[in-house]
């Protein structure tokens, strides 16, 4: 097992093959200050897989997708080593094929859920000498659940023209371009998702604040009327609503926890020009 490491966090891109369903690869070494009290998961729609070594045990845990935020603090502090294996909305349902109404908000063993993926990732887990050995392995593993694809044609196109709009779009024009009723829509998005598409256009639109809040922190009347909310009002009462907080008091005290992960893709799009 990897007990140290040059780097703390140690960020890896999926494959390209699975970059439909896998975001990314955060293995993190955690000391006793590294997260603070204040660490919180915005909700994002998205499912993860979480390995971690307290010392004494490895914790498999599956966390469905996201509608609410999730107070962490300094939990990940006790861990020696912290594997997050972040997916996109509908990555958990294809790797394990059961409806994801039954895990949204919800943080489950990994074991009682799918024994097979749960023993094939600790076995990668407690093998891998090095952050990059363990990263491929689990690529391996996971590879091999993405033969068969099983995710909904309708809901693949409904959620990538809800995130083409950034969530700015209205529910019965993604059923007229999907060529689906909002009912069957509705259905296919809490199975394979977890929440229904009306939430799911919402965390969009929300995500998508919470990533250029980063780069244009002080502008929040521009960024409201560029996310599509009424008036600023507006858009301060859905953030608090989704968040807990104002759009001020987020910035001030949990941005820096703040991570989308699209910078690896960025910078491995640049090495390649």
């Amino acid at each position: 097992m990897i007990t140290t490491n040059d780097k703390q966090f140690n960020m890896f891109p999926s494959h390209v093959g699975l970059r439909k369903y896998i975001l990314y690869y955060n293995i993190v070494f955690p000391e006793n200050d590294t997260f603070m009290a204040q660490y919180t998961l915005m909700p994002n729609a998205c499912g993860t897989l979480t390995l971690a070594f307290d010392g004494t045990a490895v914790i498999a845990e599956l966390w469905g997708a996201s509608l609410t935020p999730v107070l962490l603090g300094m939990e990940p502090n006790s861990y020696h080593v912290l594997l997050l294996i972040q997916l996109s909305p509908y990555g958990l349902y294809q790797i394990t094929r059961q409806s994801q109404a039954e895990f949204a908000d919800k943080r489950l063993s990994l074991a009682d859920i799918d024994y097979e993926l749960f023993y094939s990732l600790h076995q990668a887990f407690v093998m891998s000498k090095t952050a990059t050995d363990l990263a491929n392995v689990c690529e391996e593993v996971l590879y091999r659940r993405m033969e068969k694809h099983v995710i909904s044609d309708a809901l693949l196109l409904a959620s990538t023209v809800i995130s083409d709009s950034h969530g700015q779009v209205q529910v019965k024009e993604v059923a007229r371009q999907s060529g689906y009723s909002e009912r069957q829509l509705n259905r296919l998005f809490l199975a394979q998702i977890g929440m229904n598409i009306k939430d799911f256009a919402r965390l969009t639109r929300f995500n998508y604040v919470l990533k250029h809040i980063q780069t244009s922190p002080c502008f929040f009347a521009a960024l409201s009327q560029q996310a599509g909310y009424f008036d600023q009002a507006h858009f301060d009462k859905d953030f608090k609503a989704i968040s807990g907080v104002s759009p001020q008091a987020y910035l001030k005290t949990m941005s820096d926890f703040y991570y989308d992960g699209t910078e690896i893709y960025d910078t491995i799009s640049s090495k390649g020009d």
